[in-house]
Parts: C-alpha cells; sequence; structure tokens
C-alpha cells in the first residue's frame, strides 16, 4: 500500500543546511498497522509530513497504491496530535466531522450515513450537535479520528495523535484504534514516542536512527493479535521488545 524509496528531506535557509532524512526505505503492506519510533528530533514527523505530501522531499519518493505522492492524495487522512488546531470551534462535531466529506463532493445521503457511522464508532453519536470547545480534550481527538474514518481512506496517518491526554484517556484511544483497525483494515502508519504503545499496538515497529536519518530497524511484534491494556503489557515477551527498542534508540542517541 505505501511504497518509501529513498526518502530525503533537507531542510535550508538563513545560511543553515540541516539534513533531517538521509535514506528512509521502507514498505507498509495492505491493512497493516505499523508505529515509528526515534530519539527526539530525528525526524518523524518530517516523514510523516513527507508521506502525506504535506512536505515535498529532497530526494526519493513515496507511492501510494503505486501512484507517485506529490500533493496530499484523496485516499489518505491524517490525525495529528494538536486536536484543538484540527477542529473548527465554530462548527459542531458533526459538521467537523462532514466537512471532507463536502471537499469530496460525496452526495448528501451517503455523507449523513458515513457522518453517524463514524461518531457512533467513536463512541460519539450522542456528540453531533456539541462544539469541539465543549469537550473534553479525549473527546475532541475522538472527533478527530471519526473524521479520518468517514472519510473512508486507504491509509491513516497519525502523529502522536494520543499525546496530549492523560493515562487513562489514552489507553481507551489505544483501544478504540485497534477496534477500529481491526473492523476497517484501515493501513495505519502511527509516530509515537512512547515506546510501551508503539510494542502495544503495532503489528511492526519502526525504530529510527538520530538524525540524519535512516531506519535503524524494522521489528515485527510477535505478541497475540488480541491486545489487552492489563494482560498484555504483563507479558514477558512484552518486555523483552520494549527492552529491545528502548536499547536501539539508546544507542541511535549514543551515536
Amino acid at each position: 500500500m505505501l511504497d518509501i524509496a529513498g526518502l530525503r528531506k533537507v531542510y535550508e535557509g538563513r545560511g543553515r543546511t540541516v539534513e533531517a532524512l538521509r535514506a528512509i526505505d521502507l514498505t507498509v503492506g495492505e491493512g497493516e498497522l505499523v508505529c515509528v519510533v526515534g530519539p527526539s528530533g530525528c525526524g518523524k514527523t518530517t516523514l510523516l509530513k513527507c508521506v502525506a505530501g504535506l512536505l515535498t522531499p529532497t530526494g526519493g519518493q513515496v507511492r501510494l497504491a503505486g501512484r507517485v505522492v506529490t500533493g496530499p492524495p484523496p485516499g489518505m487522512a491524517v490525525v495529528f496530535q494538536e486536536y484543538g488546531r484540527s477542529l473548527f470551534p465554530w462548527m459542531t462535531v458533526r459538521q467537523n466531522v462532514e466537512l471532507p466529506l463536502r471537499e469530496k463532493r460525496v452526495p448528501p445521503g451517503r455523507r449523513d450515513l458515513l457522518v453517524s457511522s463514524a461518531l457512533a464508532s467513536v463512541g460519539l453519536s450522542d456528540a453531533g450537535s456539541a462544539h469541539p470547545w465543549q469537550l473534553s480534550g479525549g473527546m475532541q481527538q475522538r472527533v478527530a479520528i471519526a473524521r479520518a474514518i468517514a472519510y473512508e481512506p486507504q491509509v491513516l496517518l497519525m502523529d502522536e495523535p494520543f499525546a496530549a491526554v492523560d493515562a487513562q484517556t489514552r489507553a481507551d484511544l489505544e483501544d478504540l484504534l485497534l477496534a477500529l483497525w481491526r473492523r476497517l483494515g484501515i493501513t495505519t502508519v502511527l509516530v509515537t514516542h512512547d515506546i510501551d504503545e508503539a510494542v502495544y499496538l503495532a503489528q511492526r515497529v519502526i525504530v529510527l536512527s538520530s538524525a540524519p536519518t535512516v531506519v535503524r530497524e524494522d521489528l515485527r511484534v510477535d505478541l497475540p493479535d488480541e491486545r489487552d491494556q492489563i494482560v498484555t503489557r504483563s507479558l514477558p515477551r512484552f518486555a523483552e521488545l520494549r527492552t529491545h527498542v528502548y536499547g536501539h534508540i539508546r544507542a541511535a542517541k549514543a551515536q
């Protein structure tokens, strides 16, 4: 579904050149859930923005279902960390979820069905007439997720989507994401700085090096498919995988 080949990004300005991404080679199969981790400042968000077509790479390319990404592609949705900035406060929850479908020119009947289904999927069927500022942070992020899945994307990109909420809400949102992923089968790439979250959610964990960034390891997570916040995190194998990933990140920082 996603093919990233030789991706490179260099920032230039004010007499300074910064090589953020040196050479990223990565493929994500249809229906996979992949998490990306790495040291702070290694370029995780830069990578995601290049994949989403929001940044133009300096070299290499991204292909979505075989087509080169040269701008935001119609088959992709993005959920950002700062949900407060991605939701329009003057619109109701339902209007926020519906907006991309209007831009996509989805017929009204189909649009209503998609919005209602998406809100039900994230447990917000009764919140359609509310405004985002009337909701908790966790509920606002659910709205952002609902908007993304209502769009029926081939690929869902998520940039540290649960970093701004409390620990309990974060656990609930992680389980919501897993439930939606199992039901809808959307190819999902999630960037996170939380190693435990990456191991808990992913089928594969991509570990990035320090900048200038390359893929340091592509680790398959061999935990049971059914994940549970208590049972899964108590497994010896979970601890082994977490320690393994952390070791790579610490070594990357040292380099």
